[in-house]
């Protein structure tokens, strides 16, 4: 001892020898603890094995014993460590790894690791992380799919509100390897609450989001979470809010509600992209025409409006940009009771037009930047951001639901076809013809590109 200031580095290295001994100290104490007990029920110890892993508290490399019983073989130490056959890295790892990924480029989430914990690990280790987390994606996705039926006739724990509020919008990311048709992913993103209250700032009740670079199966999706949280009643108003675009029409949301029954659907035309889209089409014309257009909508007054949009196409010299003003005009005048304001249905704004929030945390991490994704690494990525989020990650990688899993794969084993009629298939929404695909998650799947 001396009065040296303290060098922090050293101390940090004369804990993790310290952390070493006591690691292989404990293995040791479970061998001695185990043995007997595989000795009870008819083990018989074969060899010792060295096997090198790293942890969320560093690389540790240890030996242990592998034990048989006719046809079984069994690692007791590797399964007290949670341990996957021929894995160099520890679940809690993945873990850690794939959440530092949700906010940081892979490559920095080396550099983090190597610096905070002296853990020497690659980009390809933060690869394998996600390529698991998709992996686990599929499989939960298959379990809820499996266990359906244990929460569709139980009401206890949902949800009964007398308005529920869907939202629903694409963001758009950079393809990786794009093809000739489109050089862009789109997240299909939805968002279910019953409100807002006020806090430090509004928070949204009883939240739950879907994201998929599939509408289709974000539909799903949002189908299953609806039935699963949410008892929607003869007397419950669903209200729904989207900019118009492609899978996000009145009548998408129109087909989605009406499986459900409620007492009335309002949808709304967001408010934020109809004054967006009047501003872009009309920024070439007088600025009299865009006083005009606004007033129109806001006093509901479509006669207006029409007047607006003939004199300003009647301006118009070029036939393609004749062309795409008449799409905006005939979406706009098609559209225009959904531009009706909440407070006319005695709802408040508040709550409505919440997407574009709601997408920051995704657009934060995965647009920009010089970021490039492929589809199955855009999914993985979306889908635990949205997890983390929540809080429910952990549960993705070390969840009950893991457990129950693979009894019921057992189970499939031992009884071929039995479980087959749990399977749940797609909802086929109306005008929505395709088949019943499960998503595939072999193969590297391909992050951004800096």
């Amino acid at each position: 001892m001396d009065i040296t200031v303290l060098d922090e580095r050293e101390f940090s290295r004369q804990l993790k020898q310290n952390n070493q001994r006591a690691f292989l100290k404990m293995i040791e104490n479970y061998e001695k603890f185990i043995a007997p007990i595989m000795r009870a029920q008819g083990y018989k110890r074969i060899n010792q094995k060295e096997r090198t892993v790293i942890f969320s508290f560093g690389e540790m490399t240890f030996s242990r014993s592998r034990w048989k019983k006719d046809d079984t073989i069994r690692i007791p130490v590797d399964e007290k460590l949670g341990l996957e056959p021929r894995s160099r890295f520890s679940q809690e790892l993945l873990y850690q790894v794939t959440k530092l990924a949700n906010f940081m480029p892979y490559r920095k989430v080396v550099s983090v690791m190597e610096m905070l914990k002296e853990i020497y690990i690659t980009k390809n280790t933060v690869q394998h992380a996600l390529d698991m987390a998709g992996e686990l994606l599929a499989e939960k996705e298959e379990y809820d799919s499996l266990s359906a039926s244990d929460w569709s006739e139980d009401n206890q724990d949902k949800v009964r509100a007398k308005k529920v509020y869907i939202e629903g919008d694409g963001v758009w990311v950079k393809q990786a390897m794009p093809d000739r048709k489109k050089k862009s992913i789109e997240l299909s993103h939805f968002v279910v609450h019953t409100g807002s209250k006020k806090g430090k700032r509004n928070i949204l009740k009883d939240k739950i989001e879907v994201i998929s670079t599939r509408c289709h199966k974000a539909k799903d999706r949002l189908m299953d979470l609806l039935t699963r949280h949410f008892e929607i009643t003869p007397e419950t108003v669903i209200v729904t809010n989207s900019d118009g675009g492609k899978g996000y029409s009145p009548t998408d949301f129109k087909d989605l509600v009406s499986a459900f029954k409620p007492k009335e659907h309002l949808h709304f035309w967001d408010a934020f992209h109809v004054n967006q889209s009047l501003k872009k089409n009309l920024r070439t014309f007088p600025l009299e025409l865009t006083k005009q257009a606004f007033k129109a909508v806001k006093s509901r007054d479509k006669g207006l409006l029409e007047t607006v949009l003939d004199t300003a196409e009647s301006l118009i010299k070029s036939d393609k940009k004749l062309e795409s003003f008449q799409r905006f005009k005939r979406q706009l005048l098609k559209n225009f009771k959904y531009t009706d304001h909440p407070e006319s249905f005695g709802l408040s704004s508040k709550g409505i037009g919440i997407m574009e929030s709601q997408h920051r945390k995704v657009t934060y991490r995965m647009k920009n930047r010089g970021m490039y994704w492929s589809e199955k690494g855009a999914d993985t990525m979306s889908q635990t951001i949205l997890l983390n989020h929540t809080g429910e990650l952990r549960d993705l990688f070390f969840g009950e639901w893991r457990k129950s899993y693979q009894t019921i794969k057992d189970q499939e084993k031992d009884y071929p076809g039995h479980f087959q009629h749990t399977q749940k298939s797609d909802y086929t929404l109306p005008q929505n013809n395709r088949s019943n695909r499960k998503p595939k998650y072999w193969g590297a799947l391909t992050d951004e590109r800096d």
